[in-house]
């Protein structure tokens, strides 16, 4: 769990945080550009809660995709259960449990 949080999260937040202080110019108007050019306007202290709140939502969605992956969680709209077999076993809920236990430990929990 530890790998996955540093890759994905940390890792992510990181290159999130790279995008969102590069130049671009100011004729740029797609969608990436005008959200940088938001961020960039925006003082420390709602720079940091963004990035925070971009955290969130990683941890959310990793958690949830392990949830559907394991089982634990279900797909909209569809009628396939999902289980994961880990060295035969059946993870029964495992995977997302060990991933938000993982962050409850390190007290990284967002």
């Amino acid at each position: 769990m530890k790998a996955v949080y540093e890759t994905v999260v940390q890792e992510g937040l990181h290159m999130y945080k790279e995008m969102y202080e590069e130049e671009i110019s100011s004729s740029e108007v797609d969608l990436y550009s005008q959200a940088i050019h938001m961020y960039q306007q925006m003082n420390a202290e709602q720079q940091k809660l963004m990035m925070h709140i971009i955290e969130v939502v990683m941890v959310d969605t990793v958690s949830h995709v392990f949830g559907v992956i394991d089982g634990s969680s279900s797909l909209i709209d569809s009628d396939i259960e999902a289980t994961l077999l880990l060295d035969d076993v059946d993870s029964e809920g495992e995977l997302q449990d060990s991933f938000i236990g993982y962050l409850q430990e390190e007290d990284l929990y967002p």
